[in-house]
């Protein structure tokens, strides 16, 4: 297939374009004008063209007649402003220059952020509910549930086929989630809800998952994780073991958490009428969203897309760690 690969110069997306060439689709990259394109390993047969999704312009053009598409473009940074601009504005550009295309497949790219995590009870899975009230949500939960809904509603109305992945945490070498540490406070980490599973996927892990939807034809929504996730804790010692350098952990329960959360909460209604902005530590909701002791389960993606991670986790862990020193 002629597969259009968007945000591929991005950390995920670099993976995935070279697993789809090398799978045998004719792979377009598109990328920022001024993304570099050194250092990316991608085989010599991806056509790379260069546009801003968040502007129409000739990048439209320039990728022809595609059969298939991975939509991995989004904001993840800034304001309410910058990421609305990156992820709906992009996204209703590229769908507009998509329609009429009679499209294969469109693959898109969503998240764990999208889950309403207050209301999951002991495991989190695809029939999770999805959050009602993104205000109380970082920017990128807003966003990614508004671009969520514009591809569905597109997808629809145009009858194209439809794989949505939600990745857990993707890291990879230079992206490590700081080993697992809440805070760092000159030689200690503090290590939030130390016994939490972290819904972590290996970046090469998640982009075979992405490369298998395109090749199968199960539609609907997958959640991506990888086997054996560890805990906040273990994960921390595992880095310290690969040769990460990190500090001494220091465990912070999750009841202690959610008091911290909840005493900050009362303080804000009591004294700033709730319109204060508090950092991700102290925000009760956002809290519940990064550490709430939940279950997460790859079996969906395993047995409809066929995909199953491809790197263990421990040897994800220490690759990633030694990759990351270098």
């Amino acid at each position: 297939m002629r597969v259009l690969v968007t945000g591929a110069s991005g950390f995920l997306g670099r993976s995935v374009v070279r697993q789809c060439a090398e799978a045998g689709h004719e792979t377009i990259a598109l990328i920022r004008p001024l993304a570099s394109t050194e250092r990316l390993g991608w085989p010599s047969s991806v056509q790379v063209i260069r546009g801003d999704l968040r502007q129409r312009g000739d990048w439209c053009a320039a990728m022809g007649n595609v059969d298939a598409v991975i939509h991995l473009a989004a904001g993840t940074s800034g304001g309410l402003p910058d990421q609305l601009a990156a992820s709906v504005v992009a996204t209703e550009n590229l769908l507009a220059c998509l329609t009429g295309k009679r499209l294969q497949r469109f693959v898109h790219c969503s998240t764990f952020s999208v889950y309403d995590v207050t209301a999951a009870r002991g495991r989190l899975t695809e029939e999770s509910p999805l959050e009602t009230h993104p205000e109380r949500r970082a920017a990128y939960t807003w966003t990614k549930l508004v671009q969520e809904k514009l591809v569905r509603d597109w997808a629809e109305a145009e009858a194209v086929p439809l794989a949505i992945l939600r990745p857990g945490q993707i890291f990879g070498p230079g992206k490590l989630w700081d080993e697992g540490a809440a805070v760092r406070a000159g030689s200690l980490d503090l290590i939030f809800a130390p016994f939490s599973r972290m819904r972590l996927t290996h970046v090469d892990n998640c982009a075979a998952a992405f490369v298998r939807a395109l090749d199968s034809q199960a539609t609907g929504v997958f959640n991506i994780v990888d086997d054996d996730l560890p805990t906040h804790a273990s994960y921390h010692r595992q880095c310290i073991r690969a040769g990460a350098k990190t500090g001494i952990g220091v465990y912070i329960p999750w009841f202690l958490v959610v008091l911290g959360g909840l005493m900050v909460r009362l303080i804000n209604k009591l004294f700033f009428r709730g319109r204060a902005k508090l950092p991700e530590l102290l925000d009760l909701p956002r809290q519940r969203a990064r550490w709430k002791p939940l279950r997460y389960s790859n079996a969906r993606a395993k047995a409809e897309l066929g995909w199953s991670p491809a790197l263990p986790m421990r040897e994800a862990i220490r690759h990633s760690v030694q990759a990351s020193r270098g």
